[in-house]
């Protein structure tokens, strides 16, 4: 490829860019516009220290999945410094919030080409982590089942779902065909991908396992804060949110709008009914949003200041190295 024919490309690139920029910033304006009636009125109905606390567990729970993602990374042979590994997992995880599941991998695969990482072996870690922390999800979402079975017997039908999702997460064979499945419908590399190694795997099925129980516990404090029993209130808000989730994942929707809250209505709706439901799937939603958003803010704020700083104190350090010539 020629060089004009690189700039070409470039250029061609950059309204793409920020036409995908601007899509994700929409559609986050989008979730935050479309619940503000009664938010305030929610947030007052349960008090501060309760919001507080389960905004807390939303924030926390985004940061097992980076360690996840880095050991996949690592274990795939991938040599990225911390601050490039997470510059690309969270800048990549702003893309959640369009339609489709694999947006992450595909920005992923973008950004290595910057940081000199293989693009195919980091697609490959990407679908890798996308699809382990689905069938994780599954699996927390087994917390959830003898509740709802109990309540309605219909429940039973989901009970294939998660066990297959199990089997997949034990069985490399089953994941090395989902990891070739996506690479055939994200169209990069020429070579069939393998999947991790069982020490990466188990070690990202732990981590994920622990993300989704910490983000599914904002579900459980708001609806104990409701009146609901706390133990049925943890089982319930930890494996809906979980399911409820995971289903928006896999939806077409950005960031499982709708469906999300439709599974997660279906679950915790065993427990709490009325205005408490609504106020509940309200606040999820401005809750997981606010978590992931200030925890990617921050992140990359950090990141920039300190590339800022690293280059100003290289910049004096040229400047005194002159001075003193």
């Amino acid at each position: 490829m020629t060089v004009n024919a690189v700039k070409n490309r470039r250029r061609m690139l950059k309204p793409l860019k920020a036409i995908l920029y601007s899509s994700i910033v929409v559609f986050l304006c989008w979730q935050v516009w479309s619940v503000r009636d009664g938010l305030g009125d929610s947030i007052r109905s349960l008090g501060w220290p309760v919001v507080g606390l389960a905004t807390t567990f939303t924030v926390i729970s985004q940061f097992p999945g980076f360690i996840g993602w880095k050991m996949l990374v690592a274990s795939a042979g991938i040599r990225l410094t911390f601050s490039d590994a997470a510059w690309i997992y969270f800048t990549s995880g702003a893309t959640r919030y369009l339609p489709g599941a694999i947006w992450p991998a595909v920005t992923q695969a973008a950004l290595a080409k910057k940081v000199g990482a293989p693009v195919t072996k980091l697609v490959s870690t990407g679908l890798a982590a996308v699809v382990l922390t689905a069938l994780s999800g599954g699996m927390v979402g087994l917390l959830a089942f003898p509740r709802l079975v109990a309540d309605d017997p219909t429940w039973w039908l989901m009970l294939p779902v998660l066990l297959s999702a199990c089997a997949v997460m034990l069985t490399p064979r089953l994941l090395g065909k989902l990891l070739a499945l996506g690479q055939r419908v994200l169209r990069q590399g020429e070579h069939e991908v393998a999947p991790p190694d069982r020490g990466a795997s188990l070690g990202m099925i732990a981590l994920s396992i622990l993300g989704w129980c910490g983000n599914g516990v904002h579900a459980a404090i708001i609806a104990i804060a409701f009146g609901a029993p706390p133990l049925t209130a943890a089982t319930l808000g930890i494996g809906g949110f979980t399911l409820s989730s995971v289903a928006g994942t896999l939806s077409l929707t950005p960031a499982g709008i709708g469906v999300r809250e439709a599974v997660l209505g279906l679950t915790l709706g065993v427990l709490i009914s009325g205005p408490n439901l609504v106020t509940l799937l309200l606040l999820s939603r401005v809750l997981t949003t606010l978590g992931h958003v200030s925890v990617t803010l921050g992140v990359l704020g950090l990141l920039a200041g300190n590339r800022h700083l690293k280059r100003r104190r290289s910049k004096e350090k040229t400047l005194d190295a002159l001075s003193a010539s």
